[in-house]
């Protein structure tokens, strides 16, 4: 897996993945917490709230805060330090349902990362590739059955447009290409619902 870069920008390679579904598009922009801008944040909240607990002790009733700073600073430590990625906006498309998924305000997370689908109820994980092996699982215009009979439509998702089958709920980035490719078999699969309509033989 391919790391995005250092910086707030629109990710376009990320995805949704679900075990016997292909992978659904994702608009996703975030940052990366860096490793010393993480320690940094752990050793300021030990300091501030572990660094309290001398003059805690002279608190009465003395153990109660003593014990809540020391929690305290646990908790503020650890949710620092993990979550090596910002997410500043997030919008994708449920690999089984097509409904959409969306995260509100921003957040702290590790990638890959799991999410829910409040329409199907199931989890599709939250990717990012670029190249590799399976680098181009979003480049081809395929249907997510092997005989769908769903035609090809342009969306919209966040700023991005995605070529996207609203019956098997496959997509892909409506370059170009794609969307000439995707009206060239919407032609054909409308001429052989027609044939098929007027029952005359294929051949």
């Amino acid at each position: 897996m391919t790391m995005p870069p250092d910086l707030a920008s629109p990710t376009s390679q990320a995805f949704l993945t679900l075990r016997a579904h292909r992978p659904a598009p994702a608009r996703v922009e975030l940052t990366v917490r860096s490793r010393a801008r993480r320690f940094l944040a752990v050793f300021g909240w030990l300091l501030l709230c572990w660094g309290s607990i001398p003059i805690l002790l002279w608190v009465p009733p003395h153990f109660p805060w003593v014990a809540l700073a020391f929690l305290i600073g646990g908790l503020l430590a650890f949710r620092s330090w993990t979550g090596r990625y910002t997410v500043h906006a997030f919008a994708g498309i449920c690999p089984r349902c097509g409904s959409a998924i969306s995260l509100s305000g921003e957040r702290r997370m590790d990638l890959p990362h799991t999410l829910t689908c409040f329409h199907c109820h199931f989890e599709p994980r939250l990717e990012i590739r670029a190249g590799g092996p399976n680098g181009d699982l979003l480049t081809r215009l395929e249907h997510q059955a092997e005989h769908c009979v769903g035609l090809w439509e342009v969306r919209w998702l966040a700023d991005e447009r995605f070529v996207y089958c609203a019956h098997c709920h496959g997509g892909v980035r409506a370059d170009a290409a794609m969307v000439e490719t995707a009206e060239t078999e919407n032609a054909a699969a409308r001429l052989l619902t027609r044939l098929s309509n007027e029952g005359r033989p294929l051949i």
